[in-house]
Parts: structure tokens; sequence; C-alpha cells
């Protein structure tokens, strides 16, 4: 389903209102919701820096995997680095202010920051790396080193996963987490494009 809103494409994937729908349903804690509530504050994050920045949207993506800014427009090498990394930023000053306030919202703020901020090529970590080595090198070493870094990086958290499950026989966040390291790049072609911000 795609809308338009203010000149900017709306496209939104029945599964994800489905996932959300479910996870309303079964989170007892509040937790996993807090989780998709601090991933929008993080998208927000990307937005408020886009139009603070002076930059254009053309697209917003709501998929399964994640939501995804698109800017067809070419970005400055500054401004590009403080609009990927906008989003941590503001999910790392919500974990601040409501630290005392809302636990739970604080520290669903502080794992977001923190999981988005890995090097792996998806997220926004990887997405700053990849700006950085393209100054200097071309896209087909960005995205080499970039993929064995996803690897390094998904390799223990869903080795991880499974110890955590062995153990607890109910647990299985740190594989899913791991396999979502693992789907993301192969889910996005495994190719870094740049001005889109997850």
């Amino acid at each position: 389903m795609v809308k338009r809103f203010l000149g900017v494409e709306v496209s939104f994937q029945y599964l994800y209102f489905a996932v959300l729908t479910v996870v309303l349903i079964i989170d007892k804690t509040g937790g996993i919701f807090c989780c998709f509530l601090a991933s929008f504050f993080h998208e927000l994050g990307h937005l408020v820096a886009i139009i603070l920045l002076r930059q254009k949207v053309h697209r917003v993506e709501f998929s399964v995997f994640d939501i995804k800014i698109c800017s067809s427009y070419k970005v400055p090498f500054f401004k590009e680095l403080i609009i990927v990394l906008s989003g941590v930023t503001f999910n790392f000053i919500l974990f601040i202010i409501f630290y005392k306030i809302s636990t739970i919202f604080a520290l669903a703020n502080l794992f977001i920051g923190i999981f988005n901020v890995l090097p792996v090529s998806t997220l926004d970590g990887g997405q700053a790396i990849n700006i950085l080595l393209s100054r200097y090198f071309n896209q087909k070493v960005s995205d080499l080193v970039l993929n064995i870094l996803t690897i390094v990086v998904s390799i223990p958290i869903f080795t991880m996963g499974i110890i955590i499950l062995l153990n607890t026989g109910y647990n299985f966040s740190f594989l899913l987490l791991g396999i979502y390291l693992f789907i993301t790049p192969i889910y996005n072609k495994g190719v870094f494009s740049r001005g889109n911000y997850d």
C-alpha cells in the first residue's frame, strides 16, 4: 500500500502491521512494544536531521525487517554522516531523558541505539563505515569490508542465541537477532545504498 503525504511516498507492507498486531497481543511486559516505539523514534531522528540539514526525502518504507527512509538526491559527505548517525543519537538522548521516568522505554532506546551502531552492512554503524570507506576506496572494497564485519558480528550473537536458548529453553531473542543480522544483507541484496537510512 502506497500513500502520499506532504509530497513524500509512504509505503506500508501489510505484513508489518500483522507482525505489530501479533506483538501487541502477545507482549505482556510491553518490552517488545517499547522496542517498536524506540525504532520509530530512531527513524524520526533521521527525519529530523534530514529536515534540519535541508535535504529531501522521496519515500518512507515500512517493511517487516525495517523502516527505511529513501532519498534519491545527492547528499554531501558530512551531512550524510550526520543523517546516518542521527537515529542512534536520538535513541541515546531518549535513554538519558526517560531513564528515571520509564526504565523499560529507556532500556529499549539503549538497546535499539547499541544494536544500530553495530558495524553491520544494513545498520547505521555499517552505513557510517561505508560512507567513510567510500571516501577513500571503491564500492567493491567497501562492500567486502562490510560483509566481513557483518559475519564477524553476526556469528557470536547467533552462537550466544543458541547457548541462551539451550540454557533457558524459551529465550530465543538473541537467536532471532543473529538470524536477523544474517538475513538483512541478503534481503537488501548485500549492497549498501547511499541515501537510504534505516
